[in-house]
């Protein structure tokens, strides 16, 4: 006869604690896996914040690099049509911090002004990721001429003219058309009733002072900035000075006599009060702005004097017996709609965006 043997007590017990074992090894192991995941997903975390950070010190360095460039080399930028709108654009690259970084910056405006400058600029990985930061900004390029200034009628006056020309001629924008634009700005409160006597070819006269110092109309710098930026070109080759302080020496007992600038290169022509108001020989033909920063009481030219661009007297104007004809600088070519200096600085407008 078989015998059946039961299990023991010890043998209950021991596979009991077998079981719980397994249960605590696989907890355990469980929690060892979760902490792992835990520490790699945050590993993972950090690492990519490590990178936004990095990737956004660079694109806002790519986005200082693209508004120096644009005052370094406006003049130089090659625009091309956008595929999709009417908007101009150029592209360049920014040498990055590191060889795994790249940025992108791309310049974009409409096609029909060049007033603002869009600057996008991208980092990304160069690993083939999609992490990338992104700045973008508006710019207003500024040269030495206020924005207001850049599209000045050919004469502004803080005064009146206080004669009667014989022959003075003003050909503002789209001259001796229905699209003709201001031939004259004027003080409103210094009102003028000589100025019925200039053929202003369609042009309009406006009221658009309102100070009695027009040097911060006309200039987005000081008179003093003015003066050193005319002071460190006043070496250069006469072509290449853009800014000119008129000195005593460059007068012929209080004659001016040199003819100036080009519808490509226009020049900035200042002639303080020290100096007071000079008589233009006849014949003398400038391009850009001439700024007469006192009254002209004495007849401003003998017989014949022409300007492309501006004159702007800080005062009132006594033309004289004389053929006066000031130009738009469209005159002096058809495709300039106003005047264009070197960019001097690049001011940024609201707008700016971050997207990482």
């Amino acid at each position: 006869m078989v015998k059946l043997l039961k299990p023991g007590r010890d043998d209950q017990a021991g596979a009991a604690t077998l079981l719980i074992a397994l249960v605590l090894m696989m907890s355990i192991t469980i929690v060892t896996l979760a902490v792992a995941r835990t520490l790699l997903v945050e590993q993972r975390m950090a690492n990519n914040d490590n990178w936004n950070t990095r990737l956004s010190y660079q694109a806002e360095a790519g986005l200082a690099e693209g508004i120096a460039y644009l005052t370094r080399a406006m003049q130089a930028i090659s625009w091309q049509q956008a595929t999709d709108n009417n908007t101009l654009i150029d592209k360049m690259t920014v040498d990055s911090a590191g060889p795994d970084i790249h940025t992108d910056v791309v310049f974009s405006r409409p096609a029909d002004s060049d007033q603002y400058i869009s600057i996008q600029v991208t980092s990304s990985r160069d690993d083939g990721s999609t992490l990338q930061a992104g700045v973008s900004q508006t710019v207003r390029p500024l040269s030495v001429l206020t924005p207001l200034a850049e599209s000045a009628p050919p004469l502004i006056l803080n005064g009146c003219l206080t004669s009667i020309p014989i022959s003075f001629d003003i050909r503002p924008l789209n001259t001796d058309s229905d699209q003709a634009g201001d031939s004259v700005w004027l003080n409103g409160d210094r009102p003028c009733s000589t100025l019925h006597l200039i053929d202003t070819h369609n042009g309009h006269i406006q009221t658009k002072i309102t100070e009695d110092d027009l040097w911060p109309l006309i200039f987005s710098v000081s008179r003093e900035e003015f003066n050193s930026l005319a002071t460190e070109r006043s070496a250069l080759a006469d072509n290449d000075r853009n800014y000119w302080l008129a000195q005593d020496s460059d007068l012929n007992s209080g004659r001016w006599n040199r003819g100036m600038g080009s519808a490509d290169r226009p020049v900035a022509l200042y002639f303080s009060a020290a100096i007071g108001c000079p008589e233009f020989s006849d014949g003398v033909r400038l391009y850009g702005v001439v700024f007469i920063d006192t009254d002209c009481p004495e007849p401003i030219v003998d017989t014949g004097f022409e300007v492309f661009g501006t004159l702007i007297v800080n005062g009132n104007l006594n033309t004289g017996d004389t053929k006066l004809r000031l130009n738009h600088i469209q005159l002096a070519d058809r495709q300039q709609t106003r005047l264009q200096f070197p960019v001097l600085r690049s001011v940024p407008v609201a707008g700016t965006w971050k997207d990482f």
